[in-house]
């Protein structure tokens, strides 16, 4: 009789525009029926198919921190790690700004951290929330590979210490870890191109973890001046274990969108030892065609970021 009296009171408050009881941060999960937007567009897609083997551009925008976008030859879209401030409070105020509420036909999360799993902020047809195994849509797979985060702070800033604090235990690390100690890397497909989103993920995973890798044209790294996920070794050693032509860093200081009180600092320093690009933009057009020579090189978007209808 009590659960169905509660199933009353949420249902009643779900009439008059509300949810009684229920957190702020969980209500901000619940937003999907507010969209005005449909799927049409995924129906045509289905119907249409698609093929991998397109040698067309493929398009990729930053978003800062860790967040990318990534459009097909056919135009799929997807935005992997969007981030907001920290809804407990515990680690501080990092964000000067809201995410951009982008249309997006994939959200994808590789990890349940604050500044990667935003998916309340974008209007997506379809979310990919820390996946394991394949999705398939027209011109583009994913793959997405459980592993786990890296628990062993390299840099600076012990945040490890603070985790133990957070989570009011000696380790962190697996095979005991807590949920948010897990980590998923997404390989999409795409253009004739592999694209490894990285995400937090450890620098050392197992073997059969590389296995499902296997070689990539472009990998996401996280890294930057404090070594606050991969020291810059670390974050050498997965641009040459993904044999990927092309490095991309994230999770580095955007000072435009982020305070120092996050305590990142730029990635200038490990792209200018490496053979790089520094963008003048926030969006860029690759093929396999244009980077099939290039091996390791660094393309750094630095503070080129998309926000909102202009770039930062």
């Amino acid at each position: 009789m009590l659960k169905n009296a509660k199933v009353l009171v949420i249902g009643l408050a779900i009439a008059v525009g509300g949810l009684v009881g229920v957190g702020e941060d969980v209500i901000s999960q619940m937003n999907a029926w507010q969209s005005g937007k449909n799927h049409n567009r995924i129906i045509q897609i289905q119907n249409e198919g698609g093929t991998r083997d397109s040698t067309g551009s493929v398009e990729i925008s930053y978003y800062s921190n860790s967040s990318f976008g990534v459009t097909s030859p056919r135009g799929i879209t997807m935005i992997v790690d969007p981030w907001r401030n920290d809804p407990s409070g515990a680690w501080g105020l990092w964000y000067r700004t809201e995410f951009p509420k982008v249309d997006v036909d994939i959200g994808m999360s590789t990890h349940a951290h604050f500044d990667h799993d935003a998916l309340d902020k974008i209007d997506a047809n379809m979310l990919l929330d820390r996946m394991g195994g394949t999705f398939e849509l027209g011109d583009v797979k994913i793959t997405g590979i459980a592993d786990k985060h890296q628990c062993v702070a390299p840099g600076t800033v012990a945040w490890t210490e603070a985790v133990k604090q957070f989570e009011g235990r000696d380790d962190p690390c697996p095979p005991t870890n807590f949920r948010h100690m897990d980590n998923s890397l997404y390989l999409i497909e795409t253009g004739g191109m592999r694209l490894l989103m990285w995400g937090d993920n450890r620098p050392t995973p197992p073997q059969e973890v590389l296995d499902k890798i296997g070689e990539v044209d472009i990998v996401f790294v996280p890294v930057d001046g404090s070594r606050h996920i991969l020291d810059y070794e670390q974050a050498d050693s997965v641009v040459a274990m993904t044999g990927a032509k092309v490095a991309i860093p994230h999770h580095y200081l955007v000072p435009e969108t982020t305070f120092y009180t996050s305590t990142l600092l730029d990635a200038s320093e490990w792209t200018q030892r490496h053979p790089h690009t520094m963008l003048d933009g926030s969006t860029i057009q690759l093929s396999a065609a244009d980077i099939s020579d290039m091996k390791g090189h660094v393309m750094y978007f630095g503070s080129n970021y998309v926000a909102g209808s202009s770039d930062g």
